[in-house]
Order: C-alpha cells, then structure tokens, then sequence
C-alpha cells in the first residue's frame, strides 16, 4: 500500500466517523501523494474529497470535486468512481440551488 493510498483510507474511515475535517485533510494529502500513472484511484480519491465537502456543508467545492471525479471516471472508463459518484446524489439534492451543483446532478442523469 501507497502512501498516498494510506493517507486516503484513514481519511475514508474518519469519514465514516463523522471526522471530515480531519478526513478531508488526509484525502487531500494523499491526492497530493498519487502519481499521474494512476488516474482510476485519482477519481475514486476525488470522490471521497467530494463526499468530504458535503460531510462539511461546501456544497460548492463538493461538486467541483464531484464534477471532476466525473469527467474524470467517463474518459477513463473507472465504473466503481461513477458508483461511488451516484451514491453521493441523494445528498446534493438539498444543495441543488448552489453554484455547480445543478451541473454535476444534470451530469450523473446523462
């Protein structure tokens, strides 16, 4: 296991803790960490960062995340990103009305 994999596994299960500060703080570390070689973990990680700004109430940042992971996920064929991606929708929903939001629920209907 990466260091970059390590650091976004403890920020996953601080997630799931109700950490996220904390959590969003390691996943971004280990973002920093991955090499461009591995883009499918890049989306996966990306997805968790979103999951990590809606844990923190910034739905804006959360989207662009998303919305990245997305793209992201699409170009590269990475099913289990855009899973992870459609689980995160339900709780957009309330958000619908901040900036970038509407476009990221508009893209996992397409």
């Amino acid at each position: 296991m990466s260091e970059a994999d390590l650091a976004v596994d403890s920020g996953q299960s601080l997630l799931d803790l109700g950490d996220s500060r904390r959590a969003h703080q390691f996943i971004t570390e280990g973002q920093a960490l991955l090499p461009d070689s591995r883009a499918k973990t890049r989306g996966v990680f990306l997805a968790y960062e979103a999951a990590s700004y809606l844990q923190l109430k910034e739905p804006e940042r959360a989207a662009h995340a998303a919305e990245e992971a997305l793209a992201l996920s699409r170009r590269i064929g990475a099913p289990r990103c855009e899973r992870l991606l459609q689980g995160l929708v339900p709780d957009f929903q309330p958000y619908r009305a901040a900036d970038g939001v509407p476009a990221f629920l508009a893209l996992t209907a397409a």
